[in-house]
């Protein structure tokens, strides 16, 4: 018998590609079955959060939908807590989790975030190893999520 695995979609909204590979590599380390959809700035990922929550068959389970977003906070066009805002306003994703990555030490920008329900905020670190952690926290925030809209209860 085969078990299967059910693979969970996440935004990645990154410009760096450096730290797309990192967050690629810390998920794949941490064994986070996933769909990684990748945009490159701000605007993409706001098109992408608005597609997916108004596109028909929204909970039809072939089609992309969003269980975590990762958010560089240093977006070109529109920035973390615009593309925040986008989708604590959503319909069907406002309350998906959210982890902000940066590598900005500003409590400002915490402070932003945070008032935008943001879940997790995590620093940028300088090493590999800090950064391959950020796996764990990604397969923790998948694991203890609420079933997405239209699943089962």
């Amino acid at each position: 018998m085969t078990q299967q695995v059910a693979t969970s979609h996440i935004l990645l909204a990154e410009d760096n590609a450096a730290d797309e590979a990192l967050v690629r590599e810390a998920l794949h380390e941490h064994g986070v079955a996933c769909t990684l959809h990748v945009v490159k700035d701000g605007e993409k990922a706001i098109a992408f959060i608005r597609d997916i929550d108004t596109r028909p068959g929204h909970n039809d389970k072939t089609r992309p939908h969003l269980d975590l977003l990762l958010l560089d906070m240093h977006l070109p066009r529109y920035d973390g807590p615009e593309i925040l805002h986008a989708l604590r306003s959503t319909e069907h994703y406002a309350q998906k989790p959210v982890i902000v990555m940066t590598s900005s030490a500003s409590p400002g920008l915490r402070e932003a975030t945070d008032g935008q329900g943001a879940m997790h905020y995590f620093r940028k670190p300088s090493s590999l190893d800090e950064f391959l952690l950020l796996g764990g926290i990604v397969k923790a925030v998948l694991a203890s999520r609420t079933p997405r809209y239209g699943d089962a209860a």
